[in-house]
């Protein structure tokens, strides 16, 4: 009752966003679908909530300048979403592509959208390696990761099968290897880290409940904004979408919170090739 009561906001906040998410789905005459992604959000939590209350982390994240760290994840994380709409814009031909635009588009992507630059910042502030994020205590973690992945694949499966993503996937990316290695690595693990250090720093200078997750998701969501817009959407129904996707990314980020680590949600956004969050 306590944990609901500290988190009431955001339960709210989050109900109304499945709720806009639902009639989105809805409108699209996908009804069943909206439905059963709206009830998956909650099993989700639940699942994570249960078994990290038997099972709980046995760290705790080091912050050592949460206003410092926070206030230059942000800029990084802004500065990543430009370049990744510059980078866009330039495969769109609405720069020119040339070596003076390319080179230093390209740059920008690697430090700032991977992301290279925050992971190189904490180093300099002699973080360990294993303390940003990158622990499984308990091991059972990395099972949460697999069972909130199977969650997925059991919705999308019985209520989204032909959205499916596994054999496109394997044809696009050139078999296993290349989907772990764009999955699990190029997409959820520096997606992952970055949600990690912005969510962390966020609740420790605001000292808030769930609201760093929110926050954390926001910026996660609409990190995909110049990629679905290139990619053929008019601006509302981008829109649409990174607000479509931002209850997955919610579960991700509890996952994180919950657990302290970020391999858990990286295994359960890396391996997601089940298309369920996609209208």
């Amino acid at each position: 009752m306590k944990d609901i009561k500290d988190n009431f906001q955001v339960l709210i906040i989050m109900t109304f966003i499945n709720f806009a998410v639902l009639w989105n789905f809805i409108s699209n005459a996908k009804t069943l679908h909206g439905i059963a992604y709206f009830i998956f959000f909650y099993v989700s939590i639940l699942s994570i909530y249960f078994f990290t209350k038997i099972k709980p982390a046995k760290n705790e994240i080091e912050v050592k300048e949460p206003k410092n760290e926070l206030t230059v994840a942000i800029i990084f994380a802004t500065l990543g979403m430009l370049f990744l709409t510059l980078n866009f814009m330039l495969k769109a031909h609405a720069i020119p592509d040339k070596l003076f635009t390319r080179i230093p588009i390209g740059l920008g992507s690697i430090i700032f959208a991977m992301p290279l630059g925050i992971f190189v910042y904490l180093l300099i502030k002699r973080y360990k390696l294993m303390r940003l994020g990158l622990t499984t205590q308990p091991l059972t973690s990395v099972l949460l990761g697999l069972i909130i992945w199977g969650l997925t694949g059991l919705f999308a499966y019985l209520f989204n099968k032909e959205g499916i993503l596994w054999t496109r996937a394997y044809e696009e990316l050139g078999g296993i290897i290349g989907m772990i290695t764009q999955g699990l690595i190029g997409a959820a693990l520096f997606e992952e880290f970055s949600r990690f250090v912005i969510q962390s720093r966020f609740g420790r200078v605001f000292k808030t409940n769930g609201i760093n997750i929110l926050f954390s998701t926001t910026i996660w969501a609409f990190m995909h904004f110049p990629v679905t817009y290139f990619n053929g959407n008019e601006l509302s129904g981008t829109l649409g979408y990174c607000i479509q996707i931002f209850p997955i990314g919610f579960v991700w980020g509890y996952l994180t919170e919950s657990t302290k680590s970020i391999i858990p949600a990286t295994i359960a956004h890396g391996l997601n090739l089940w298309g369920f969050q996609n209208g």
